[in-house]
């Protein structure tokens, strides 16, 4: 059994044993994540790895979100379809949105790589902040699974975001994926691109067509119809494919 470990930051931090892989597994990985490199790499472009949450890799096995209530489950399981058949798809690592509740309390970590989805009122108790709380596996740095708190204030207000309907929902299917990122491995991508010595709100690459990281802080992603609710590539998706491809490199080097 995982046993807890005290919290470094806002995020409570478990762990326990990884699968031992074969040399055939490893190969393949290395050769088919996107951006792997001969060594980890933990930063780059749009992402950046949770190590300061003891996360440094993803692993290729699979994970299941579930929920802690009906609630939760009525409210937001769809909300996750599209962001985890894209980590499936894009990525390589199978995540299965399910109907399964699990009251595993938020202080306690889950069955290894299970992802229980909260929605609860001011989790951290200020306005409209949701929280992640990853576990990761203290033998090989991958992440785990953890807890999803979602803040129910973004659909008791029919405005929260936005005056705009759309842009609002879409700002609600950022904000599912963005905790979801962080689960996965991805922290705050925030950099101090204006060079005034504070690394501020927003304050992220963007890409052509004007979007930032959907892990941008406090939240960010693109929200056209097509790309709301997903990890925005070459980003938030390039990053997960490396941590993917950390996860053999790190078993080999």
């Amino acid at each position: 059994m995982p046993t807890p470990r005290p919290a470094r930051t806002r995020r409570t931090l478990y762990a326990t044993a990884a699968a031992i892989l074969t040399i055939t597994a490893l190969l393949l990985a290395s050769t088919t994540a996107r951006g792997a490199t001969t060594t980890p790499l933990y930063a780059s472009t749009g992402w950046k790895a949770e190590t300061a949450q003891g996360i440094y890799s993803l692993s290729p096995d699979p994970y299941t979100i579930v929920f802690a209530d009906d609630t939760a489950r009525t409210k937001l399981a769809g909300y996750f379809t599209e962001p985890a058949s894209q980590v499936t798809t894009s990525v390589g690592v199978p995540i299965t949105v399910t109907t399964t509740l699990d009251t595993t309390p938020v202080g306690s970590c889950p069955a290894r790589h299970r992802i229980i989805v909260h929605y609860t009122y001011r989790p951290l108790g200020t306005q409209g902040m949701s929280q992640a709380r990853p576990c990761y596996n203290t033998v090989d740095g991958s992440a785990w699974g953890g807890h999803i708190l979602m803040d129910s204030e973004y659909w008791t207000s029919s405005s929260w975001f936005s005056t705009t309907t759309t842009v609002n929902e879409s700002h609600r299917q950022n904000a599912v994926t963005h905790e979801l990122g962080h689960i996965l491995g991805l922290d705050h991508p925030n950099t101090d691109r204006d060079q005034d010595g504070v690394v501020e709100a927003y304050e992220c690459v963007k890409n052509a067509a004007g979007w930032t990281p959907v892990l941008c802080a406090p939240n960010g992603g693109d929200r056209s119809s097509t790309g709301a609710g997903l990890f925005v590539p070459g980003y938030d998706l390039t990053g997960l494919k490396q941590l993917l491809a950390n996860y053999y490199l790190r078993q080999t080097g």
